[in-house]
């Protein structure tokens, strides 16, 4: 190889280097956008860099066609909207159909959260999904509400639960700590609660080592996190469990008017709220809209 060949092969590597750090150290980072009509009125979706897979299988899905005709079909308070559903067709059976014939490996990332506006994409549960696999079509919206510190704090709390409740179970069952569980359960008869939860709480810093030699990770909401949920709001209790690849950077409006409309059965709309067309748009397409 002469000198001038490796010199456009080590601009090459380079150039492909830096963009990956880039996308490493930024996967917030939008260039491709998606432009979603619905009878309700338009938003329009950012796709993060840090999640291709599932960014180039929204695009897929958008200048595909796949979405129009198809319902928001779900509207939980304050929570996830749920969209890209065909009428007369379940979730459970896309979701299920989906997870026989494709899915997409997950693309979690701790920087990309469930705060208000997110999008992430659809799964089955973990009970036949333990890897997290995500659908190729059904999505949701997060409205979120904001949350303080201590409302954060009780719900990494709930996260932890079971996974602590388990392991404590079998800490207090050993015969050198029954003296451990005899106070537990003194203190919950004589209702005491103050020194059960101070007991329950040391008793629970003694076995985190144990759950994370074991190679299991608690729930745990960081700084990041925090000031996010404190300031624009969302729904912490699905991160780290959803692919969140993207946020709507225009139309947010758009929860007021589909909050406004009543729901039934599993936070059916009453009424039908269609995807009527999808559009994607490049990072100067979405700016001259602006």
């Amino acid at each position: 190889m002469n000198r001038t060949k490796l010199f456009i092969l080590t601009l090459i590597l380079a150039s492909v280097f830096a963009v990956s750090c880039s996308v490493l150290n930024n996967p917030l980072k939008i260039n491709d956008y998606a432009l979603i009509h619905t009878d309700q009125g338009v938003f329009i979706i950012g796709l993060y860099e840090g999640t291709p897979l599932h960014k180039e299988i929204f695009l897929e899905n958008i200048c595909s066609g796949i979405y129009d005709s198809c319902l928001v079909y779900s509207i939980i308070p304050n929570g996830l909207m749920k969209a890209g559903l065909p009428e007369d067709i379940t979730e459970e059976a896309i979701l299920q159909e989906n997870f026989t014939e494709k899915t997409i490996q997950p693309e979690i990332n701790e920087k990309l959260i469930n705060k208000t506006g997110a999008v992430g994409m659809l799964r089955l549960a973990d009970e036949k999904n333990a890897d997290r696999l995500s659908d190729t079509k059904l999505f949701y919206l997060v409205q979120g509400i904001n949350l303080d510190e201590k409302t954060l704090k009780t719900l990494e709390a709930k996260r932890n639960a079971p996974i602590i409740a388990d392991y404590l179970t079998i800490y207090l069952n050993k015969p050198e700590n029954q003296i451990y569980k005899d106070s537990l359960d003194y203190y919950k008869i004589e209702g005491q609660n103050k020194n059960w939860s101070r007991l329950y709480a040391d008793l629970t810093e003694n076995i985190i080592p144990e759950i994370e030699k074991d190679g299991k990770k608690l729930f745990k909401i960081n700084k990041y996190q925090t000031e996010m949920y404190q300031s624009i709001g969302g729904a912490p209790v699905y991160d780290g469990q959803y692919t969140v690849f993207g946020e709507i950077v225009e139309g947010i409006e758009i929860f007021q008017k589909f909050s406004e409309i009543k729901t039934g059965l599993n936070n059916k709309p009453k009424k039908n709220i269609y995807i009527l067309s999808t559009e994607k748009l490049t990072k100067k397409e979405y700016k001259n809209l602006k």
